[in-house]
């Protein structure tokens, strides 16, 4: 339904230009609790997220929160390599923080002064562990205190939801899972309705296309980041579960599939659908175990979670070469010239629940 927008606050697509992204290092008690023992260091999540900084690094600066008692091998890690200059190593004051920073860190938005100029403003939709599954001390406070920390205009909401659940053109339009934000482990008592308005409020939506998502399939309760992305205004692409992937993700792509085909944007754009095929995770090097663990982890493989930078796009690839490559060439013929497509192998940051555009959180250019 369109909604009067009565908000100065306004969230800006990812394509616009941004001051920095936000990025972390996976915390101990993380570590310890999702990838085992293996040292803090050396983990295969650790050095994804390194690897994401890298390729975004190429294009603008980038913040990596860091644990106070894993400050030397961040240093370590970052000294003496490309674009070295454009990566700020912040120290933070926790141990239990979790990487994803598109849920659990602020949502940065932004407001006209009265001089006309852009204000930064971080929303602080209230992580609560996606419904209590993961709740950690150091996520819950972390919006607050980075905002504090860096002098960032707080905005508190009265919903709960988390940056992946939520996907905007910057013009008016926003897509979301029912699954996710109109669930009672997030907002109960709360109307459809009390939701919209309170977008609109810290977002400047006038328009929120809902698609039905899945309640408890993973964590997220299926987050739209993973399903269905902006490329530009009126274009989305489609994350097209592949023919190994369980029958529930089909059901989810086809419903998503038929209510963006029968709606139109707040401007009354008819949407152009485009899919990516997921990869067939049994192209990806898995050992057997490993892949009859997938039944109970329901890792994400899935190439719509990229992260569109100034200037580029970093996307993953997994090791199935006919997919990675078609799903680079899918965004390469999406934007010619206008941005560079940039990979990075990711294995273990699927295996827990997300890929790149759910670990970081990018901060809009202002001109103050």
């Amino acid at each position: 339904m369109a909604i009067r927008n009565v908000s100065r606050l306004y969230r800006s697509a990812e394509w616009t230009r941004h001051a920095r992204t936000i990025l972390a290092w996976p915390g101990s008690v993380f570590l310890t609790h999702r990838d085992g023992n293996h040292p803090e260091e050396s983990c295969s999540a650790t050095r994804e997220v390194s690897s994401i900084a890298e390729a975004i690094a190429q294009f603008e600066p980038v913040t990596v929160l860091v644990s106070n008692n894993r400050m030397e091998h961040a240093r370590k890690r970052f000294t003496n390599i490309p674009h070295e200059k454009n990566i700020t190593i912040q120290s933070i004051n926790a141990e239990d923080v979790d990487l994803w920073m598109r849920d659990i860190g602020p949502t940065f938005v932004t407001r006209r002064g009265t001089d006309g100029k852009s204000i930064l403003h971080g929303i602080s939709f209230n992580w609560n562990g996606w419904g209590g599954k993961f709740s950690t001390v150091g996520g819950r406070a972390l919006a607050a205190e980075y905002l504090h920390d860096h002098k960032i205009e707080h905005t508190m909401s009265s919903i709960v939801t988390e940056g992946g659940a939520i996907e905007t053109d910057g013009e008016g339009t926003l897509l979301a899972t029912e699954s996710s934000i109109l669930n009672g482990n997030r907002n109960p008592g709360k109307t459809r309705q009390d939701v919209e308005a309170e977008l609109c409020r810290t977002l400047g939506i006038q328009k929120v296309i809902w698609v039905p998502g899945v309640k408890g399939a993973e964590s997220t309760d299926c987050h739209i980041d993973a399903q269905a992305r902006f490329v530009k205004p009126g274009v989305i692409v489609l994350s097209k579960p592949s023919d190994a992937a369980d029958t529930v993700w089909q059901k989810v792509y086809d419903e998503i599939r038929q209510v963006l085909s029968s709606t139109t944007d707040a401007q009354g754009r008819s949407f152009q659908l485009v899919d990516i095929p997921e990869p067939n995770v049994m192209n990806l090097g898995f050992d057997d175990k490993t892949l009859q663990g997938f039944q109970k982890t329901t890792p994400v493989f899935n190439y719509v979670n990229y992260l569109m930078v100034n200037g580029g796009i970093v996307m993953p690839r997994f090791g199935d070469r006919i997919a990675d490559e078609f799903a680079s060439k899918t965004m390469v013929n999406l934007f010619g010239n206008e941005r560079k497509v940039v990979t990075v192998l990711l294995k273990e940051l699927p295996m827990l629940g997300g890929g790149i555009h759910c670990a970081s959180q990018e901060i809009p250019y202002t001109d103050m």
